[in-house]
């Protein structure tokens, strides 16, 4: 468990992302959330431009999927952003990171998030491959491609 735990740290310095929660916790990037997605927070659920997006590019329904804004969560696991299940909760001035957790619900969905250790009790996934494809797949999403 330690040497998952040292990989971890590892991964995580070299490129900012974190896994825990049986998810994988969004990076530290300097990208910002389009204006129109932050005037839609107010709902609790994904902004409809994005959950559209994401819908389209998966195929995965968007439908109740829960948006923890200025949550301390994230920070209980020193992370900006985290999805478990239909929730994502994302630390204060963190919305820039929604469009990669709502990737990550997609691939919850999928089934393709298993737990591959555990940390103090918490479940965690470290795959840079599922990463890289939240990064792609939420930036696509925006996009509309």
């Amino acid at each position: 468990m330690a040497d998952f735990v040292s990989l971890t740290k590892q991964h995580a310095a070299k490129t900012g992302h974190t896994a825990l929660a049986s998810t994988v916790l969004q990076d530290r990037r300097g990208d910002t959330l389009p204006r129109q997605l932050k005037d839609e927070r107010s709902r609790g659920g994904l902004p409809q431009q994005l959950a559209h997006g994401i819908e389209r590019l998966s195929g995965v329904s968007m439908a109740g999927v829960r948006v923890h804004y200025n949550s301390s969560k994230p920070q209980a696991m020193q992370a900006h952003a985290y999805a478990q299940g239909r929730d994502i909760h994302l630390a204060s001035g963190q919305e820039k990171h929604l469009p990669h957790e709502a990737w990550h619900v997609v691939q919850q969905s999928q089934g393709r998030v298993k737990p591959t250790a555990t940390v103090n009790g918490t479940s965690i996934n470290d795959s840079p491959t599922l990463e890289r494809e939240a990064d792609v797949m939420g930036h696509r999403a925006m996009q509309g491609t």
